[in-house]
């Protein structure tokens, strides 16, 4: 436990920067559609604001894991570093993730005034609770994809190795990554996950369109359901690729 607190304050000061320069710009988006909403207007402007951002979130966590490992590959430190591999993946994870909660908790403010300001324009206006449950799925969403960085990544480490094909072998986990995507297309699509999927739902305010009329733009919301069984298949993977990525850093490591 000793071991891992003193990775996770090297990494979260390691990862410090960047984040504040995230937040300063997060912030700074926020004021800037606050802006443009009063002077054209349009309260919509808000709305889509924090849609954008939302969106970008889902990328906050992966960014964060690759610019730490990236900087690990440089300099090449771990491989001198008596911890092992789980514990040296598993504080940069919790580093960036704690940062990105940070960052939700700024978001999920904004979408409160958000909330409170489409009231009166809007038909079956989005609850907190959908605020918040959208918040935490793109959350979960970052990290999952931080565990697809974080594989891919030592991957690409461990075909340093192999001198023949050092310039082109970022190309492998590319592929890896396409397969297995176009694979989990086709398993989603299949007859058995639709029947899967009815087992358990969570239902979620959070589809939307947009409406001109009457010289002014409105927004509507309407019910999703998110199959449960997808949380199940994507905490199984995530914790499978964190796994395959321990293995595959500590034969490096061996090497």
């Amino acid at each position: 436990m000793q071991s891992f607190s003193g990775l996770f304050k090297k990494d979260f000061l390691m990862a410090r920067f960047w984040s504040l320069v995230w937040m300063l710009c997060m912030i700074c988006a926020i004021i800037a559609s606050f802006g443009f909403a009063h002077y054209t207007g349009e309260s919509m402007a808000l709305f889509g604001a924090l849609v954008t951002i939302l969106v970008f979130h889902s990328l906050f966590c992966p960014l964060m894991m690759l610019a730490q490992l990236r900087l690990e590959g440089k300099t090449q430190l771990w491989l001198y570093n008596p911890n092992n591999s789980a514990l040296l993946l598993l504080s940069k994870l919790v580093s960036a993730a704690v940062y990105q909660l940070i960052s939700h908790a700024v978001l999920f403010i904004f979408g409160l005034i958000v909330r409170s300001v489409l009231l009166s324009s809007s038909d079956n206006m989005f609850s907190v609770l959908d605020l918040l449950l959208v918040n935490i799925a793109v959350f979960l969403g970052s990290v999952i994809f931080s565990t697809w960085v974080m594989f891919l990544w030592t991957i690409y480490e461990a075909l340093r190795k192999y001198p023949a094909i050092k310039k082109i072998r970022w190309i492998i986990p590319l592929l890896i990554y396409n397969v297995y995507g176009l694979i989990e297309a086709l398993f989603i699509k299949s007859g058995l996950f639709q029947k899967l999927q009815k087992f358990w739902g969570i239902s979620l305010t959070a589809e939307f369109k947009f409406h001109y009329e009457h010289s002014g733009w409105t927004v509507t919301f309407s019910q999703v359901d998110l199959p449960g069984i997808l949380l199940v298949y994507y905490a199984v993977l995530g914790v499978c690729l964190f796994y395959l990525s321990c293995k595959l850093l500590t034969r490096r490591v061996e090497v």
